[in-house]
């Protein structure tokens, strides 16, 4: 078996070892690393990357050629770990579907789950016409300081060192509401296989047509099927895209195994930050 670890890859540009991903992987600014591992008559294989752009590398797939071993599995993932750690990463993501076999390798590597996602997909040919509260329109530098605020608020802390920033150097869209505040933005990931969107949101967003007028504002979509990715801590956009015609794909879990430590808190000084009331929210990583 073969299992993309890579969800933003897998859905824009299809299984790991096409063509097109083979070559979307001899770029300048990545590190990368494909290893097997042989154990007499059984053998798993895997690819690790790093972009220069992020801290985190990504493992982007693995693959088995028996029934899942998950000591194998294990060991071949601690030993892609070691690589990034020479990349100077600060930990390694992992994208699995919510039941595979692969999971309990992973875990005995020290992957933990940071949260859960699922992947909505739509047609273009379905693609339905509303005039929605919101109007989406092309990112511009101008609506980075509303959507870091926005980023800032909705994001939970203990996950905001995994999950980048909006990406300035892609293409985005952002929706105001009719106050001026920031009400969502998205990030658009273009292949030739599909277009991903990762989408961010106030819950104070209206959910009238908030789905279907993004849809429509999407541009060069050219017949592409469409992606929409809706984590667990920002659960109340889910409602909107189901609402909207899009399809339950897949559920995931996202797995990070993190390659520096934090630095412990001094008992006083826990003691004083619950004294001053000064700890920052946050909204819970999964829902139950």
């Amino acid at each position: 078996m073969l299992q993309s670890l890579d969800a933003i890859r897998f859905f824009t540009r299809g299984e790991p070892l096409n063509l097109r991903n083979v070559m979307q992987r001899v770029t300048l600014g990545v590190e990368q690393v494909a290893a097997l591992l042989q154990a007499s008559d059984y053998g798993c294989y895997g690819q690790i990357e790093k972009r220069q752009t992020r801290q985190f590398a990504q493992m982007c797939y693995l693959g088995t050629l028996e029934d899942p071993e998950p000591e194998i599995i294990s060991k071949l993932l601690e030993y892609l770990i070691t690589i990034a750690g020479e990349w100077e990463s600060l930990g390694v993501v992992a994208d699995l579907p919510e039941i595979s076999p692969l999971f309990e390798g992973f875990r005995k590597a020290g992957f933990t789950i940071w949260a859960r996602q699922k992947v909505y997909n739509l047609s273009t040919s379905e693609i339905k016409k509303n005039d929605g509260e919101l109007k989406w329109r092309t990112w511009t530098p101008n609506d980075f300081s509303a959507m870091y605020a926005l980023y800032k608020e909705v994001i939970p802390c203990v996950v905001q060192s995994i999950e980048p920033l909006p990406r300035s150097s892609m293409p985005g869209l952002v929706a105001y509401q009719l106050n001026g505040s920031l009400a969502a933005y998205a990030d658009l990931v273009y292949g030739p296989k599909g277009i991903w969107v990762q989408l961010t949101a106030s819950p104070e967003a209206p959910a009238n047509g908030f789905a279907e007028s993004l849809t429509q504002a999407i541009p060069d979509i050219y017949g592409r099927p469409l992606y929409i990715s809706v984590r667990s801590y920002l659960p109340w956009v889910e409602s909107s895209i189901e609402d909207s015609g899009y399809i339950h794909q897949e559920s995931q879990v996202l797995l990070v195994k993190h390659l520096t430590l934090r630095r412990q808190l001094e008992r006083s000084n826990v003691k004083k930050i619950f004294e001053q009331s000064g700890m920052e929210g946050s909204l819970p990583i999964t829902n139950k």
